[in-house]
């Protein structure tokens, strides 16, 4: 016979009762605080008694018919009365309290996060960036355009001529292109983020009057288009975002509630992961754009003329925007020159 206190919970109010409970044969008799079991408050079978699995020193829950509920600190009691439960629960529990056992779990839940944010995802990104319909990449960056007019940039300020003169690279670029992208290319006043181009899912190209301004020849705008253009092909703004979106979800599923009250558990791991991925499709794009110029007879010392005028610009200035240090998250301009004098 085994017997122990507890608390009562009848499952119809919130009342709670102190009782004195009795596991005696096949039944768990529940008494009141007077410890009368002759008036009993519940007689149940112990088969229809569902108790929990033990979490270190947590009170134990035993649930009883009907949705009434027994609440215990009495884990020997607990143990005794429910025997088939307790070879495992007594190997998980032993677990629980080695540090050691612990710290290695840790380690292996880092590493395994690791791998996922630095390996796995950016390999289902790419997979799941080429299931994705071209209409609905299209419109993503539609929206993309949207939030970045809304954000930063207004119509272009640059007269008829010169963005006529712009579109004509453009189209030299991507005549011919037979891949599904719709291409377009957009020129905004974007004052805050200064010379620069952006590539939007789907096959929009944003350049901005700065960066017009700053090229000493078109033919270095065409550079800077292709390289763009190269960053459609591959589809890397998808790619970002849904590598954005899958660590989003690695941390909620690790985290749960708590990434809501962390900005920095989000932030952080995103920035560091498009920093060491953007250097891979930066020179993807690269390597790209050179192939295409030497397709439609652009040299590519233009490419260098045009990287070495952004790198002038300060850290500040660079393909990307300003959300990214142009020559600190991508390949360094003096890489990139280099690169481009070996294709001449």
């Amino acid at each position: 016979m085994t017997e122990f206190d507890a608390t009562y919970y009848d499952g119809k109010t919130s009342a709670r009762t102190a009782v004195r409970v009795r596991g005696c044969g096949h039944r768990l008799r529940i008494a009141g605080a007077d410890g009368n079991f002759d008036a009993p408050l519940a007689d149940v079978a112990l088969d229809e008694v569902r108790a929990d699995a033990r979490v270190g020193s947590a009170r134990r829950f035993l649930g009883l018919p009907g949705g009434a509920q027994l609440q215990t600190d009495d884990h020997d009691a607990v143990a005794a009365l429910f025997p088939q439960a307790a070879p495992w629960q007594a190997r998980i529990l032993g677990l629980e309290r080695r540090w050691s056992y612990a710290l290695a779990a840790i380690a292996i839940l880092a590493a395994f996060t690791w791998w996922c944010a630095v390996y796995g995802l950016p390999v289902a990104a790419r997979l799941g960036a080429m299931a994705v319909p071209l209409t609905v990449e299209s419109k993503l960056g539609e929206q993309a355009l949207y939030a970045l007019d809304k954000s930063f940039c207004e119509p272009s300020a640059l007269g008829e001529g010169r963005r006529s003169e712009v579109q004509k690279q453009f189209e030299r670029v991507t005549a011919g292109l037979k891949d599904g992208f719709l291409y377009r290319l957009e020129l905004r006043s974007c004052p805050r983020i200064g010379p620069n181009a952006l590539a939007l899912p789907g096959g929009a190209v944003v350049m901005t009057d700065d960066l017009v301004r700053l090229a000493t020849d078109d033919a270095q705008l065409a550079a800077v288009l292709a390289h763009e253009i190269g960053h459609v092909r591959q589809r890397h703004g998808l790619r970002l975002g849904l590598q954005g979106a899958g660590l989003a979800a690695l941390i909620a599923a690790l985290a749960g509630d708590a990434v809501s009250l962390t900005g920095l558990a989000m932030s952080l791991p995103t920035v560091l992961l498009q920093a060491g991925y953007s250097r891979g499709f930066e020179r993807e794009a690269d390597q790209y754009a050179l192939e295409r110029m030497s397709e439609i007879g652009v040299p590519a010392r233009h490419f260098a003329d045009i990287m070495a005028l952004l790198s002038k610009q300060g850290p500040e200035a660079g393909l990307r925007g300003e959300a990214l240090d142009y020559l600190s998250t991508h390949p360094a301009a003096s890489e990139r020159v280099e690169e481009a004098m070996k294709a001449r």
